[in-house]
C-alpha cells in the first residue's frame, strides 16, 4: 500500500449553489412602501364632494370675516387720498357689496388649486357643488356670489397659462374694475399704482390655506359617478 501525502492541500469543497430567498422583502423596498401608503389612505375618511365643499366654504368665510376688515381699512384709506368729491367716495363704499367680493376673491384663489389636485371628474363635481353651494352660505337667494366667483376662476386660470400676475393679483384687478376705481380720472392713478395693489392684494395673499391640500391628504373623496 502506497503512502499518504500529508502535504498535498485539502480539496477545496463542493461550491453551494444560492438559493432564491423566501423571507419577506425588507421595510424600505417599494412594494412595502406602496402597501402602506395603500393601507394609510384605506384609513382616511371618506366624504362626498358636496359635503367637502362645505366645509371648505365655512373654513373660507371664517378666513374672510377675519381677513377683511383690515382690507376695508386699507381701501377706505386710499379712496381717501384721491380727489373724489366726498360724495363719491361714499359711495363707493356704500353701493359695493365690498365684503363678497373679498369672500368670492378667497373661494376664487383657493378653488383653483382644484384643478391641480384632483383628476377632471371630481374636480368638475368640487366646481358644480361650489356653482351650488356658495350663495346659499352667503344666505343669499340671487346668483351674485357664484357669477362673481367663477368670473374670477376663469381670469386666474387663463392667468396660469399666461404666466401673468398671481392669482391674488388678478382678483384684485377684478375687484378694482368692480368699484370703477380704473374708469373714473380721480381714481385711474390710484387703479394703476402698484404700491396700491400690493397693499389691497397682500391681506389676499395672508388667507392662503391651501385647503385642499390639506384636505388631500386627511380625507379622501368618494367616487364620482
Amino acid at each position: 500500500m502506497g503512502m499518504v501525502d500529508n502535504t498535498a492541500p485539502a480539496p477545496f469543497p463542493p461550491e453551494t449553489i444560492s438559493q432564491p430567498s423566501t423571507t419577506a422583502p425588507p421595510w424600505y423596498t417599494r412594494p412595502r412602501l406602496e402597501a402602506l401608503w395603500q393601507d394609510n389612505i384605506s384609513r382616511k375618511e371618506k366624504v362626498t364632494t358636496a359635503e367637502a365643499v362645505a366645509d371648505f366654504m365655512r373654513d373660507m368665510k371664517r378666513i374672510s370675516d377675519r381677513q377683511f376688515p383690515m382690507w376695508l381699512d386699507r381701501l377706505k384709506s386710499h379712496i381717501e387720498d384721491s380727489d373724489l368729491p366726498f360724495l363719491q367716495k361714499r359711495e363707493i363704499i356704500e353701493k359695493n357689496d365690498l365684503e363678497l367680493y373679498f369672500y368670492c376673491a378667497i373661494v376664487a384663489v383657493e378653488a383653483i388649486k382644484v384643478f391641480k389636485l384632483f383628476d377632471r371628474a371630481p374636480a368638475d363635481e368640487i366646481m358644480s357643488d361650489i356653482n351650488d353651494q356658495i350663495d346659499i352660505v352667503l344666505g343669499r337667494e340671487s346668483r351674485a356670489a357664484s357669477d362673481l366667483v367663477f368670473d374670477m376662476l376663469r381670469t386666474v386660470k387663463r392667468s396660469q397659462y399666461e404666466e401673468m400676475l398671481k392669482p391674488h393679483d388678478q382678483v384684485m384687478k377684478w375687484i378694482i374694475r368692480l368699484i370703477d376705481l380704473d374708469s373714473m380720472p380721480e381714481t385711474r392713478n390710484i387703479s394703476n399704482d402698484i404700491v396700491f395693489r400690493q397693499e389691497m392684494a397682500e391681506p389676499l395673499a395672508f388667507c392662503y390655506v391651501h385647503w385642499w391640500l390639506g384636505f388631500k391628504e386627511t380625507r379622501r373623496l368618494a367616487p364620482v359617478y
